[in-house]
């Protein structure tokens, strides 16, 4: 199809595309631009800085089509894709989705008019059967907010139901206050969008309605002593459906009970020694008292007896007992007691600490710290030759050049909360050797062909300071003068493959030498030039030339495609050679010279037409 018939069938398509304005509604504008509008207190959702963008494939700009799709995506949370094929001109979207278009309002949904005119708008409001107020971005003109009563013509052809929007409860209601039995609590309604209009309550005793507490404040009675209380708050909007959120769960708390008589804690605030607590008096005679021991503030796990022996983890630590008593319907009272820092004890040393791993340059060194009794962290420091290493203060060590030929030791300090700290020293390792060089295999880019460059990849190497050096090699011997990391092919390569000897050295470590594979075989580049002439009937004469840079006359074989598809040979001498084909059709024919490589040419291709009488 050509350029001009693609354009028209472009414009064709875009006129159809045009809405055509609604037909006049009984209907009272409310505002009109972005900015005024805005300034009004009606919104236009953001489309203001979104309008540049195609929404469902529509045209950008005040479009009535782009602007109602961009709506359904961002307000009703429908994708950014066109529901059905037909949605397009807004003529076709009722069309287009009959099975959700029907003639009740809603907020949220399109009124669309495609019988009367071609226009399509969003519902903000929904008054009453007979009046909506919508949101709009007509073709060509400006955004406003109209407000369309059914009277007369111009209202909508249809509504067309998407998907409804709902009010969102963002943060969920709260009970705030005491829940306690008759301590007055209220409920906070959260937060919603948009705004709700009202609200309405039902408080909840386990899940189960309380008849009567429908007010947003509640007081809890005996009867719903230790029962779980929500309150579920229920938001309505003008064109929403209501929605209901409930608040988190909170139980009802009982009375308080009083002590008569402390609990007494005696004994000696010692490793070992025991502790004992009295239960004391309480004003409910019949409360059931249980206790937990702590060490510090932390609670001591099996420990609810009312004697507790202290232990070294409690060292530095006062041990504290709480009493508790207890009644159905009363909240527990608990009564601490405490005792002085419990005395600290001393670790002891099981085995000694030692050093593994391979004692040279470069390798790491693991400290083990002994075993302690009891458990134990613990702290280290490296040495070499008897003498602090700086910094060394992990339990692993990696020694570099400066230790090498030293022996190495560690010096692990114990420690342990309420414990004094302790320290002991591993035995030396032999003295350190040079380290390993650990590197990646060197490579070799670049064409193997005449005056091209080749390059050295040396490899990643480990130490990453290692310097490197380098050696060419021809056919595996040392090219003189040839120490650069890259080299330019030369005539002398012809015929010859290349490598290259990598050399790297790092302080403290054994030189490592790796070679790289290498290359193909150096060829220069053929050229093949053809002249040709008719000879006579059926009859052509070729004479060709191959040359090649760097390489002397050339000797070798050229294959020959003839015009019926036929193959000869014929052999290069001093880069020529002169032959005849006979019996070849007559007319324009083509024929495919191909010289095959040598050791240090490569091959090449060249294709001449002739006349043939």
């Amino acid at each position: 199809m050509s350029q001009t018939r693609i354009a028209l069938v472009v414009l064709f398509f875009a006129a159809l595309l045009v809405p055509v304005s609604p037909a006049q509604a009984a209907s009272t504008v409310l505002c009109t631009g972005y900015t005024a509008c805005t300034k009004a207190g009606y919104s236009n959702a953001g489309y203001s800085a979104k309008q540049g963008t195609s929404y469902w494939a529509m045209y950008t700009g005040t479009n009535c089509t782009n602007y109602a799709a961009y709506r359904l995506i961002t307000t009703n949370g429908l994708p950014n894709k066109r529901p059905a094929s037909g949605v397009g001109n807004a003529r076709d979207w009722g069309t287009a989705m009959a099975s959700v278009t029907n003639s009740t309002p809603a907020v949220g949904a399109i009124a669309w008019w495609g019988r009367t005119g071609n226009h399509v708008a969003y519902i903000e409001k929904v008054v009453s059967s007979t009046e909506i107020w919508v949101s709009e971005s007509n073709w060509s003109g400006a955004f406003d907010w109209r407000k369309i009563t059914k009277s007369g013509s111009g209202w909508p052809d249809g509504f067309i139901h998407f998907t409804t929007p709902s009010l969102v409860n963002s943060s969920a209601p709260a009970i705030v206050g005491s829940t306690r039995v008759g301590t007055s609590i209220k409920a906070s309604v959260g937060s919603w969008s948009p705004s709700p209009t009202s609200y309405t309550y039902q408080w909840l005793a386990d899940g189960a309605p309380i008849s009567g507490a429908t007010a947003k404040t509640f007081t809890p009675t005996s009867s719903l002593l230790g029962r779980t209380l929500t309150v579920l708050v229920t938001a309505a909007h003008g064109g929403y459906p209501a929605v209901g959120a409930s608040s988190a769960p909170a139980t009802v708390a009982p009375g308080t009970m009083t002590v008569s008589a402390r609990p007494v804690l005696s004994g000696t605030a010692q490793v070992g020694a025991r502790l004992t607590t009295t239960a004391g008096t309480w004003s409910r005679k019949d409360a059931t008292v249980s206790y937990q021991w702590f060490s510090g503030e932390t609670p001591i796990k099996g420990a609810t007896g009312s004697t507790y022996t202290a232990r070294s983890v409690d060292i530095d630590r006062p041990v504290a007992v709480e009493v508790t008593a207890s009644r159905a319907g009363y909240s527990p009272l608990t009564v601490r007691n405490a005792t002085s820092a419990v005395v600290p004890g001393t670790l002891t040393r099981r085995t000694a600490p030692s050093v593994s791993g391979t004692p040279r340059v470069g390798s790491r060194l693991s400290a083990n710290p002994g075993t302690w009794s009891p458990a134990v962290t613990a702290d280290f420091q490296w040495y070499a030759d008897g003498r602090v290493i700086a910094g060394a203060t992990g339990q692993t060590f990696v020694p570099s050049h400066r230790e090498r030929g030293a022996t190495i030791r560690v010096r692990v300090t114990a420690r342990r909360p309420g414990y004094t700290s302790q320290s002991a020293t591993s035995a030396d390792t032999p003295a350190l050797t040079a380290g390993h060089i650990t590197v990646s295999a060197p490579a070799i880019s670049g064409s193997a062909s005449v005056g091209s460059v080749l390059t050295i990849t040396p490899g990643t190497s480990s130490p990453t300071n290692a310097s490197v050096r380098y050696q060419w090699l021809r056919d595996g011997k040392v090219l003189s003068g040839a120490t650069g990391r890259t080299r330019k092919v030369s005539s002398n390569d012809l015929g010859h493959r290349l490598s290259a000897r990598v050399v790297h050295k790092a302080t403290g470590y054994s030189a490592r030498t790796l070679t790289t594979g290498t290359t193909s075989r150096i060829r220069s580049a053929a050229k093949v030039s053809v002249t040709a002439k008719a000879a006579g009937k059926g009859k052509v004469s070729f004479t060709v030339k191959v040359s090649a840079k760097g390489a002397s006359p050339i000797t070798g074989t050229l294959a020959v495609r003839d015009a019926n598809g036929r193959s000869r040979t014929v052999k290069i001498v001093k880069g020529r050679a002169v032959f005849a084909l006979t019996r070849q059709p007559a007319g324009t024919q083509r024929y495919v010279m191909t010289f095959r490589a040598t050791s240090a040419v490569a091959s090449a291709t060249k294709n001449k037409t002739v006349r043939v009488r």
